[in-house]
């Protein structure tokens, strides 16, 4: 079936065997990085920001004030940023300010980011990000257009820009924006393409700026294979239901809140989607069910995240948060692309329906948040980080236990579930750095690797509560992480985000939560 599956399997053989080379390598990147941003931090901390100028000079001061330590030494060898310019502030309910930083060259953005966060005396208390990029340069030209690059991004997909159709109103080519890989400092076009028809995908691809020649193509679909306790599927009812009726005939849309939300049906084909709709407003039929449970679910997280953040939609400016059910037959899976929800059936053997599990759907939508927040890219610890996110606030939604998808795997085999939060062994995954897997499959183990900050959630959750470590993890997620956030970022952005709003208690709480799982 799924890949990622699969691959967790091979977790189990290294539960009790010595550290490995790569999990070896990835403790002493981990040190590395934390080193680094130690003293980064230390080289800013109290420096007065009241503007934009004001935050790029205290960017520009790391490594220059002074010290003999290794650790200046290793901030000294990053010193510079002379072109990163602040491209964003906003101040937050508790009065912190947060200013993101980027390089520019000649007008053009690089892929990465550096963020200065402010308390309330203007003085800074974090600075997180890509500080190991201290100046991004560029060793070549634009000579690609843009609609040579989008089309060279489909001869190295494999497909014809006319082959493919997306669900309606939405486009197929995402963006196609010039900016700056900050790895391979080439001007790039970076292409997202999404579509639903011959098969779903969501591609973003790297195209050389000068050659058009494809750098780099990976296809983003943020997947689950999950299904919870839906009532709309079990035979249950599920109510209130919010449906819109149009002149008589009633749809699964809601339109009484600022955000529409709407379920479609795919009607067990890859094509496009078709509404829902009823003859009266209770939808009681049996090719109804999977649709209902994606819509009343849907509207569980929305008013989970409008009532615990007061956040409006994914994006927090009323998108609509649109799911297609019944996608392909007896699909075991379910995705967000970028764009929308699509569910799968599920075989009845390994998943029942998809649609009806809570927490897959706050998963899900969770990974919509990310994306308009932190963007942690799909790939390596940022992937793994994207994951565990989704899943510990798909546990904040439905917190009847530690489990991610024991509704619906294997369905009638008690106690079975994709994952574990408080016990990610269990299902094959690492709960320590000791056992952290590098891989090539799985977009470099996003769906291994998310194990061990699952663990680092449930000691936080385990120590603090529920109530503060929601508050906690939500604060990190759309105020201090970045695109690239290895572990160590997470932690940090973590703790700092819990002393913001709790105090020192509650933060070396969540330093501790970390350092159980080897993040030190």
């Amino acid at each position: 079936m799924n890949k990622k599956l699969i691959l967790t399997l091979g977790v189990a053989t290294l539960v009790s065997a010595p550290l490995s080379t790569q999990a070896l390598h990835a403790k002493e990147d981990t040190k590395e990085r934390t080193s680094l941003l130690q003293s980064a931090n230390k080289d800013v901390e109290q420096k007065t920001v009241t503007s934009n100028a004001d935050a790029k000079k205290a960017l520009q001061s790391i490594g220059n004030n002074g010290g003999g330590t290794s650790s200046r030494s290793k901030t000294s060898s990053v010193a510079g940023y002379k072109n990163y310019e602040v491209t964003e502030s906003k101040k937050d309910e508790q009065g912190f300010t947060h200013y993101t930083l980027k390089p520019k060259v000649n007008g053009v953005e690089a892929d990465n980011e550096i963020k200065l966060h402010t308390n309330k005396s203007n003085k800074v208390e974090m600075i997180n990000g890509s500080v190991d990029k201290k100046n991004v340069t560029v060793s070549n030209q634009q000579k690609v257009s843009k609609q040579q690059a989008i089309k060279s991004a489909f001869k190295g997909i494999g497909k014809k820009q006319s082959e493919v159709k997306n669900i309606n109103g939405h486009k197929v080519v995402d963006e196609a924006k010039l900016q700056i890989d900050s790895d391979k400092n080439k001007l790039v076009y970076n292409v997202k393409i999404n579509y639903i028809k011959p098969n779903l995908k969501s591609w973003e691809v790297k195209v050389d700026a000068e050659t058009g020649e494809v750098l780099s193509k990976a296809n983003n679909l943020k997947e689950e294979n999950v299904q919870g306790s839906g009532t709309g599927v079990k035979g249950d009812t599920k109510e209130p239901l919010n449906v819109f009726n149009n002149n008589g005939t009633y749809e699964l849309k809601d339109t009484t809140k600022p955000t529409v939300i709407e379920t479609f049906d795919a009607q067990n084909t890859n094509g496009i989607q078709s509404k829902i709709t009823n003859d009266s407003p209770n939808f009681t039929k049996e090719n109804h069910r999977a649709g209902v449970d994606a819509h009343y679910n849907v509207d569980k997280t929305y008013k989970y995240y409008k009532d615990t953040f007061n956040r409006e939609s994914y994006d927090n400016n009323a998108a609509p948060m649109e799911s297609i059910v019944h996608y392909q037959y007896n699909l075991n899976n379910a995705y967000w692309n970028g764009q929308y929800m699509i569910f799968g059936d599920g075989d009845g053997q390994r998943f029942t329906s998809l649609a009806a599990s809570d927490d897959v759907i706050a998963h899900e939508l969770t990974h919509a948040v990310t994306d308009k927040t932190a963007k942690l890219v799909y790939q390596n610890q940022p992937g793994a980080l994207n994951e565990s996110f989704s899943d510990v606030f798909g546990y904040f939604v439905d917190d009847e236990d530690w489990l991610m998808g024991e509704d619906s795997y294997t369905p009638g085999q008690e106690g079975d579930a994709l994952r574990s939060m408080s016990n990610p062994r269990q299902f094959n995954q690492p709960d320590h750095m000791d056992m952290y897997q590098y891989t090539s499959q799985d977009n470099g183990g996003v769906h291994i690797n998310s194990g061990i900050p699952n663990k680092a959630a449930y000691n936080t959750i385990n120590e603090i509560g529920k109530e503060k470590s929601e508050k906690i993890y939500y604060r990190a997620l759309t105020q201090y992480l970045t695109g690239n956030s290895q572990f160590t970022d997470a932690k940090q952005a973590l703790i700092q985000s819990a002393e913001d709003l709790y105090g020192p208690t509650e933060a070396q709480a969540v330093e501790q939560a970390w350092n159980q799982v080897g993040v030190n």
